[in-house]
This record gives C-alpha cells, sequence and structure tokens, in this order.
C-alpha cells in the first residue's frame, strides 16, 4: 500500500500560505505582548501608534507571507515535474513496447509458419512492459530522478 495515500485527506494546496498567514498573525499579537510587557509601554496596543513600529510590523508580516506563498508555488512546480517525469516514463516504456511489437507483426507476416520462439519473445516483452510499469507504481519518494531512474535500462 502506498504510503501517501494515507495523507490524500489533508489540505495542501495553500498549506505554506496558511501557516504563514497565522504565524504572521501571531507574530503581529506576540510584538504587542513584548512591547507592552518587556518595554513597558503605558497601553496594550494591538495597532501601533507609532508610525515607524507599524511599518516595521507590516514590512515583517508582508515577508513571512510572500515566503508562505513562494514555498507554495514552489510545491507546485515541483508536483508539475514529477507529473511530466512520470508522463514521458510512461511514454518511453509504452514506444519501446509499440516498438517491440511492430517488430513481431513483421516477422509473424513474412512467415508461413509462426515459430514458438517468437511467442516465448513477444511473451517476453510483454512481461518486461508490465514490470516497468509496476517499478513506477511503486516509487516511494516520487521525484524526477527516481521516476527516470525506474525506467532506463
Amino acid at each position: 500500500m502506498n504510503k501517501y495515500k494515507e495523507y490524500k485527506h489533508l489540505p495542501t494546496k495553500r498549506l505554506f500560505t496558511t501557516i504563514s498567514i497565522s504565524i504572521a498573525l501571531l507574530f503581529w499579537f506576540f510584538d504587542s505582548i513584548v512591547h507592552y510587557f518587556v518595554f513597558s509601554e503605558t497601553a496594550f496596543e494591538v495597532l501601533p501608534s507609532d508610525l515607524n513600529e507599524l511599518w516595521m510590523r507590516c514590512v515583517i508580516v508582508v515577508l513571512i507571507v510572500a515566503f508562505g506563498v513562494f514555498a507554495d508555488r514552489r510545491i507546485g512546480f515541483e508536483k508539475v515535474d514529477v507529473y511530466r517525469a512520470m508522463l514521458g516514463a510512461t511514454n518511453h516504456i509504452l514506444r519501446n513496447h509499440l516498438q517491440s511489437m511492430l517488430l513481431f507483426r513483421d516477422e509473424a507476416e513474412n512467415c508461413k509458419d509462426y515459430d514458438k520462439y517468437v511467442l516465448e519473445l513477444y511473451d517476453q516483452v510483454v512481461d518486461e512492459t508490465v514490470e516497468q510499469i509496476r517499478n513506477l507504481d511503486n516509487i516511494q519518494e516520487p521525484n524526477k530522478a527516481n521516476i527516470e531512474d525506474r525506467y532506463r535500462p
């Protein structure tokens, strides 16, 4: 059983963006608490009255959220790379199989008595193709290099 199927129910579309927004909000309130207790300000201010403090918090919050958005987009690009590598691997396997099948068809058309050895070779090619496809199915850590290594001879 594939270990990645267990986590299918977790929402991952904008996971890092959501986490970064949560961290940014926690930072904002934590910074207010620090200013009140550590710097002994007269009043607890969630929205600071000092313009310098306000823009510094805003810049930090924007940077934290931007990092989360960047991480989500990067993961999306990696998924596309894995998807393209898997398609390339499958395409490669199936094209090789098709070429082998054409060879056997040509052999059968040119012979009146179809040789049993050719049938054995046909079975061998089919078995190899099935094995290559199974190798692609059983990848534990899908990444571009692992996928390409599964179908290369």
